[in-house]
Order: structure tokens, then C-alpha cells, then sequence
């Protein structure tokens, strides 16, 4: 009788230690789906959802969800910490009072800690890189000031010159075709963009490369006296960090507007500059948001006026297309968008697939937030054109940090190959993905580098028959301090970079010239 009165007791205690165990359980899957709604809700207000397997479980708790603290006005003194204090709290992008109960915030950190892989998740399909470059020869420039710092390089056809802008000196320098130096200009600012419309050179001035609230970028209008580059006129100044500049007449009145992207950090905007009969620049905002990278001009719609596609990073990650009325105001249209980590670089509009329709070539590979590991989807996408202003994803190259891709027929055998760059390569296990490039052979692309692609940290890229042979050559800029923390960069590179590594690496293309033995 006692044996099994004590059967009895075990039973009910086995039984009742299951219901608690599966109740936690229950209650757990509960938590963590109210965080997922939680995330969901509150992550759609500014962007897209971002999946916990996005980063690994460091780097959400660390430093994403602190931030996402900050902006949801859970840590105010956060803010008034910061030098840039003002600027922030004008941005109207961080709330002084919570906008989430605490009780909400922690089930949202709870999500992605129980969700996010402790170990990053490695690339897929990567792309194997060879050292049998036969398509180029690599000359570095003669010309080296300091170590390199290009922000901004740029091939003149015309003038068989290439343009290259120092950051950290605050220069202009102008070097030959076989990297010669011709001359410089002292512009006091960080040049990234130098333009020519119509004999007038127009540098783009981005005030600072690190991330700044603080509106100190320029637009400049350069002009040639005497033979050398003088700075003439200042055309817009404060404005913030500016990227690109672009031109076309928006609103049918006979003169070229001035179309800036404005990338900023919190503060930035897409505007144009309508040019007036007193010579001065009326701006007209498009898309009041920071992020912009760049801009092209293209009819999309067929309706005989420019239009404007813009690339937009900045946690909205999209493309844009701006439809054009004809007096200069616009219908906006989102052709893609992804998730708020993809870290968008940049893009170029071409015919691909040579229908004769314009295309996207776009990059994603900024890596240089913060900490982080390398992203197993960044690299270089094609969205070939549909028609109707519809675009479809058909080819996707995946390169760790990739920051420029320039598709072109390089070999002329009738096909599109693409040259790329990256700024934030996986040094440890590929460091060749600084340069690439990938060779078209019936749609499927062979990968090769120059055998001293580490000798410079590739930030710009331009492409151009640098040497009038009747080829396309090319020319990488290398910014060698730039954000180092995201990637492990060994010490023997940056030595490199800092003792030798040139300003400028000419790609001279052998199509049309006999290849150096």
C-alpha cells in the first residue's frame, strides 16, 4: 500500500514537474512571438523588417539594439553627450520621451537574442579569384603625396588627365596618363565629386568623410585660367555632406538645374537647384531624407522629360525613381528595397544585357557603422529592365564589402564584363576581393585580380580610355584611413599602404596593346 501510494506521489510529481516545464516552454514561444510582432511594428516605421539572422547575437545586443534605444528616446543622455547634441535633437529623428514601453523594448532585445546565430553566417557561393589578370596591366601613379587618401577619382578623356581629390590635405591633384603630375589645387575641403557640364567643372565638397551632423559640405565652380585649375565661385555652401552632383534642364526652361544628393547622417536630402535669371540657385526638395548616394538621368516613362533615379542608403536601402512632370516636381516610384543592414555603395544606370534599355548595376558592402562582421549578402546585383518602370533581379555576384562595380564591354567580344572594388573586404580569408574583375564568358563570369591588388585599400573607381588607344581602362583610388574597426586589417597592409601604396593604380587595358612580360 505504501509502495504505491509512493508510485502515486512520484506520478503526480513527474507530472506536475511536465506541466510547469511545458508551460514555461509555451511561455517562452510567447515571449519571443510578441517580441517578433513587437520588432515588426516598431522596425516598419523607419525601414524594412530585419530577420535576426541579418547579424550575429554580439553585434544585435551590442551595438544595434542600444541604438534603436537611443532613437526611441530610451537614453536621452545619450544625446546630450554627443558634441553633435543639437544637431540631433533638430533632426527630429530621436525622440526625447519614450516612444515604447521599457517592458517592450526588452521583449524586442529578447527576439533577436534568442534568434541571432552566435556565429556570423558565412557566404554562400563565394566567388573564386584568380591572380591571371591577362586584361589589364597594373602601372601605380608616379605622383604620391603622403599616404594615399583619394575620396574622389575621375577619368578625362578629353584631356587623357585623371582627376584625384587628397582628403586629408584638402586637395585637388591632376596627373597624366602615365600618372605623371601635372598640377594641383588647394581647395580646403574633402572633395568627392568632380563634374564637368559644359566647360564648367563643378567639385563637390563633402565637409567631412567621417559621419557628422554638422553641415559643412561645399559645391564649387572650378574653371581653367592660364592653363590651371583655379576655384572661382562657391555655389552652395552648409549644406550637408554632400555625394553627388548631376545635371539636367527639370523644368523645360532652356538652363541646366543642378540636382545634389545631399547624404548627411540624420540630416540630408535629395534636392534640386533650379538656376534663376539673377544667376542664383533656388532649391527644391524631392525626397526630405538622408542617404542619398547618387543620382542618373533617364526618361524612364518616355514622356520627354528627365527623370531622376537615386539611390538611397541610410537604413531605407531603395531605389527610387523620380517621374518627372515637366515643371519640375516629381511622382515618386520605390523599384526596390532592402532590409536596413545591405549598406548600399553605389550603382551605375547601363544597358546590361544590351536590349537597349538602361539597367541597374547596383553594390552593397558599407561596413563601416561599427563593429561588425563581414555580411554574407553584400556584393553586386543586376535589375535588368522590364519595361513599364519595372525592374527584376537577375543576377546577384556576392563579394565581402563590395563599394563599386562599373559594367562594361572591357574585351569587346559583344557581352557586358564587370569591374569591381571593395572597401571592406574579408582580409583574413580573401584579401584579392579588393579588385575584381569578372570576365563574361556565355553568362557565366570568371573572377581575376592583378597581383598587387593589396597594394592599395580601393576605395574609387573610374572607368575611360585613359590612353587613347580606343580601349576602356581604369583607375583605383586609394583612401587608405579609412573606418577600420568593422574588418581585421593586418598590420603589414597598413604598413604598406602607409610606406608605399600609391594614391592611384592605372589599369591600362591590353586590348589594344601588347601585354607587359
Amino acid at each position: 500500500m505504501f509502495a504505491r501510494f509512493t508510485f502515486l506521489c512520484l506520478c503526480l510529481i513527474y507530472f506536475q514537474g511536465l506541466d510547469t516545464s511545458t508551460s514555461q516552454a509555451a511561455d517562452k514561444i510567447e515571449d519571443l512571438t510578441r517580441g517578433e510582432s513587437l520588432a515588426k511594428q516598431y522596425c516598419a516605421t523607419c525601414h524594412l523588417f530585419p530577420e535576426p539572422q541579418l547579424l550575429n547575437k554580439y553585434t544585435w545586443i551590442n551595438q544595434v539594439l542600444p541604438r534603436m534605444a537611443i532613437r526611441m528616446g530610451l537614453s536621452p543622455k545619450s544625446i546630450n553627450r554627443h558634441p553633435e547634441s543639437e544637431a540631433l535633437w533638430k533632426s527630429g529623428r530621436f525622440s526625447k520621451k519614450p516612444t515604447i514601453l521599457n517592458i517592450d523594448f526588452q521583449a524586442i532585445v529578447k527576439y533577436y537574442e534568442s534568434n541571432a546565430p552566435e556565429v556570423p553566417i558565412d557566404k554562400k557561393n563565394k566567388i573564386k579569384i584568380g591572380l591571371s589578370l591577362q586584361q589589364f596591366t597594373a602601372q601605380p601613379s608616379r605622383f604620391r603625396r603622403n599616404v594615399g587618401a583619394v575620396n574622389m577619382i575621375r577619368i578625362d578623356e578629353k584631356r587623357k588627365q585623371i582627376f584625384h581629390s587628397d582628403g586629408l590635405n584638402k586637395y585637388l591633384d591632376v596627373i597624366d596618363s602615365n600618372g605623371a603630375w601635372v598640377e594641383s589645387l588647394k581647395v580646403g575641403n574633402v572633395p568627392v565629386g568632380f563634374d564637368e557640364n559644359e566647360e564648367e567643372f563643378f567639385l563637390t565638397m563633402i565637409g567631412t568623410f567621417s559621419p557628422s551632423d554638422i553641415p559643412r559640405g561645399e559645391l564649387a565652380l572650378i574653371q581653367k585660367k592660364n592653363g590651371r585649375f583655379v576655384k572661382s565661385k562657391t555655389l552652395l555652401s552648409k549644406i550637408p555632406r554632400p555625394t553627388h552632383t548631376n545635371f539636367s534642364d527639370l523644368n523645360a526652361d532652356g538652363k541646366k538645374d543642378l540636382i545634389v544628393s545631399m547624404y548627411g547622417n540624420n540630416i540630408g536630402r535629395l534636392s534640386w537647384f533650379e538656376r534663376m535669371n539673377d544667376d542664383q540657385l533656388q532649391e527644391h526638395i524631392i525626397l526630405p531624407r538622408s542617404g542619398t548616394l547618387s543620382t542618373a538621368i533617364y526618361d524612364f516613362n518616355d514622356d520627354g522629360h528627365p527623370d531622376i533615379a537615386a539611390l538611397i542608403a541610410q537604413e531605407m536601402e531603395a531605389m527610387y525613381v523620380f517621374l518627372n512632370n515637366g515643371i519640375g516636381t516629381f511622382e515618386p516610384r520605390i523599384i526596390f528595397q532592402e532590409h536596413p543592414l545591405m549598406g548600399h555603395s553605389s550603382f551605375e544606370l547601363t544597358d546590361f544585357n544590351m536590349d537597349g534599355k538602361p539597367d541597374f548595376v547596383v553594390t552593397s558592402g558599407d561596413n563601416g557603422e561599427y563593429p561588425s562582421p563581414p555580411k554574407y549578402y553584400h556584393g553586386i546585383r543586376v535589375y535588368l529592365n522590364k519595361g513599364d518602370i519595372k525592374f527584376e533581379k537577375s543576377l546577384s555576384i556576392p563579394l565581402n564589402g563590395a563599394f563599386r562595380a562599373l559594367a562594361r564591354d572591357y574585351d569587346k567580344d559583344g557581352d557586358t564584363d564587370i569591374a569591381a572594388i571593395s572597401y571592406f573586404p574579408n582580409y583574413k580569408t580573401s584579401p584579392r576581393e579588393s579588385f575584381v574583375y569578372l570576365e563574361n564568358i556565355n553568362g557565366q563570369f570568371k573572377a581575376n585580380t592583378f597581383r598587387t591588388c593589396i597594394s592599395g585599400r580601393w576605395l574609387t573607381m573610374d572607368a575611360g580610355d585613359i590612353d587613347g588607344d580606343g580601349d576602356i581602362d581604369l583607375a583605383l583610388g586609394n583612401y587608405a584611413y579609412g573606418p577600420n574597426k568593422a574588418i581585421h586589417i593586418p598590420e603589414f597592409l597598413m604598413k604598406t599602404w602607409e610606406q608605399s601604396g600609391p594614391p592611384v593604380m592605372i589599369l591600362y587595358n591590353n586590348l589594344h596593346q601588347p601585354e607587359i612580360k
